[in-house]
């Protein structure tokens, strides 16, 4: 019990390290965005700053996507879960978190090829190798895998998965 607590309380904490990323990235993308409409008016246009918001958005949106996943947040369709009993719930979140750590593991893999295939190739205004860029695929895939594990491993051992605990705390 104590690996599962352990691999439970990491995943907490790479929630609020998302969660600050996140919160950091559009920050910048907000002063970014808003610098380049004062330079546009008056001054002269930024070359690097609608490259960098894309960037900074894709990131932070990979990034929160592992945030929301681990507070159940993305939409889904649950008619089949609601109609069976307390066990068969259970059965049915498990096999949902592995289905979509099977994608993430696939995201992981192919996102590591692609990544690699775009070593050589720079972005156009800011010069930056663009497997930063795409570096966000097997991230955000490690991440999301990350998250499924630890909601498999609450279901498996009995204790509460980690949607639920937030949803918990966000009504009291």
């Amino acid at each position: 019990m104590g690996l599962v607590q352990a691999i439970h309380k990491l995943g907490k904490w790479l929630d609020k390290l998302g969660e600050y990323l996140c919160l950091v990235m559009l920050f910048a993308m907000v002063v970014i965005t808003g610098a380049q409409i004062i330079c546009r008016v008056f001054f002269e246009a930024l070359s690097w700053s609608e490259e960098l918001s894309r960037y900074l958005l894709v990131w932070s949106s990979i990034i929160g996507a592992a945030c929301v996943y681990r507070r159940a947040g993305h939409i889904n369709v649950s008619i089949i879960q609601d109609l069976l009993p307390g066990k068969g719930k259970e059965v049915m979140k498990i096999i949902v978190h592995v289905l979509c750590g099977i994608f993430f593991a696939m995201m992981i893999y192919f996102g590591a090829i692609y990544m690699g295939k775009m070593a050589n190739q720079l972005s156009p205004a800011m010069r930056l190798p663009m497997s930063i860029m795409y570096a966000s695929i097997p991230v955000g895939g490690v991440l999301l895998l990350y998250q499924a594990i630890d909601g498999i491993l609450a279901l498996l051992f009995d204790k509460e998965e980690p949607e639920t605990e937030v949803k918990e705390a966000e009504q009291a």
